[in-house]
């Protein structure tokens, strides 16, 4: 079934009712709960039958060319969504939008996320980049041919095919860690803070890195962007989790003109305002992500429904990170520190490339043991390169400013002699 533009863009949010603890900003008190709230897994966690349905969603959205038109949209607004507080809100709204498309041709599909962290040791080796889910690297004219994406082109593009380009030896650089992005969580008070952090380290490297496509203002011609963002996007839902009184309506900053941002501003060539994007489970974002733990109150019964529930299990990562000296912990883990936190601050999982099922309820579990030769010797993240930078309208100073924490991270944790749970031997 073919769904019209105007079903895609332009659609009427409503919005959220005011529930206990959260005051919704005027203009949203009457917003509804969704009577039904679907959740977003990692992509590796998908059963077979919810991976054929995702394929065969996608592979009808392809041949009715919605593929072309969200490239061609993320083109025309691109200087205006990136490098300025409107790059969460925005891009949750164009992800949701592109799941609706995906429904026109699969009711009961739900997109998926790709957890890039936990294979930021070794990314062109991630089962996800292999034939059964999403192809790697381009062969003959860097185009992809294996995966759900094998052999696309697109006639937006000048039918062109789908093009990636790794660099030498088909290998990614090292991407933004499970210790890095857990600290960004737990050292941001501020939407701003937030937003700087995670767009300026693990959203542009691995776009840069993908090369092709992906590093160009048409990346959702590549299906990894849906993906990727699905992914920036839970980081931001759990953020806001921690403390939803305070951040689900927390938006500062500043536009892509330098004008403080309002709740009420529009999002670009839209008519829906920054706030009816902003709570998951209400108005149009009916759905959550499987990290998510239900809040308490009347939001309980929303953010539960269709969810897994499993008990927690004693992460050994969290525990052996916990073991950093004092100092280190108060530079970078500061809820960490105060041996106070929430689960949603914590990227820390036992949950590893070696074992990306480890989630399932009813199994036992034991983490794969990391390489005991790298111990003390976590690499370093990649840069961002100056073209990317300006192609995406970034501050080069926040960007500097990022990757020099980063490193600072990297260099601190060394020095502890910590291993990190993510680091293996890729000789065996």
């Amino acid at each position: 079934m073919r769904l019209p533009l105007t079903s895609a863009f332009g659609l009427a949010f409503l919005c959220v009712q005011q529930v206990a603890g959260i005051t919704p900003p005027p203009g949203a008190e009457s917003l509804t709960a969704c009577s039904d709230v679907s959740v977003r897994k990692e992509v590796r966690s998908l059963s077979t039958e919810e991976w054929n349905t995702y394929q065969s969603a996608v592979e009808g959205a392809k041949g009715d060319r919605w593929i072309d038109w969200f490239g061609y949209l993320h083109e025309r607004v691109s200087t205006k969504i990136h490098g300025n507080s409107e790059f969460f809100v925005y891009h949750r709204k164009f992800i949701n939008d592109y799941e609706k498309i995906l429904r026109g041709y699969q009711p009961n599909v739900v997109l998926p996320y790709w957890n890039t962290m936990i294979d930021y040791q070794n990314p062109a080796g991630s089962p996800v980049l292999g034939d059964k889910y999403f192809g790697g690297n381009g062969a003959t004219g860097k185009c992809v041919g294996g995966g759900i994406a094998n052999n696309w082109n697109f006639t937006y593009l000048g039918n062109e095919c789908l093009q990636r380009n790794f660099g030498e030896a088909d290998s990614i650089t090292t991407w933004y860690s499970p210790e890095y992005i857990t600290s960004i969580l737990q050292s941001s008070p501020k939407y701003a803070d937030l937003r700087s952090g995670i767009e300026n380290s693990l959203h542009g490297i691995v776009h840069l890195s993908f090369g092709g496509d992906m590093n160009t203002m048409h990346s959702p011609a590549d299906p990894i962007f849906w993906l990727h963002h699905g992914n920036i996007d839970r980081l931001y839902a759990q953020w806001q989790a921690v403390d939803p009184d305070q951040r689900t309506y927390m938006y500062d900053g500043t536009d892509s003109t330098g004008k403080e941002v309002t709740l009420n501003d529009k999002l670009t060539y839209t008519s829906t305002s920054a706030y009816e994007v902003m709570r998951l489970g209400y108005g149009n974002m009916c759905y959550t992500y499987d990290t998510i733990n239900a809040a308490s109150g009347d939001e309980k019964p929303v953010l539960s429904r269709r969810q897994r529930k499993c008990k927690p299990r004693p992460s050994k990562a969290t525990q052996t990170i916990q073991k950093l000296p004092v100092e280190v912990l108060t530079n970078y883990y500061p809820s960490f520190n105060k041996k106070k936190f929430s689960t949603l601050e914590n990227e820390m999982s036992d949950i590893t490339p070696k074992q990306p099922m480890a989630a399932e309820c009813n199994k036992s579990f034991t983490p794969p043991k990391p390489s005991e030769k790298l111990r003390g010797k976590m690499p370093y993240p990649g840069r961002l390169s100056k073209e990317y930078i300006k192609m995406m309208n970034l501050n080069p100073e926040e960007v500097k400013t990022t990757e020099e924490r980063a490193r600072a991270m990297v260099d601190d944790l060394n020095a502890a002699n910590y291993l990190s749970p993510y680091l293996f031997d890729l000789d065996n």
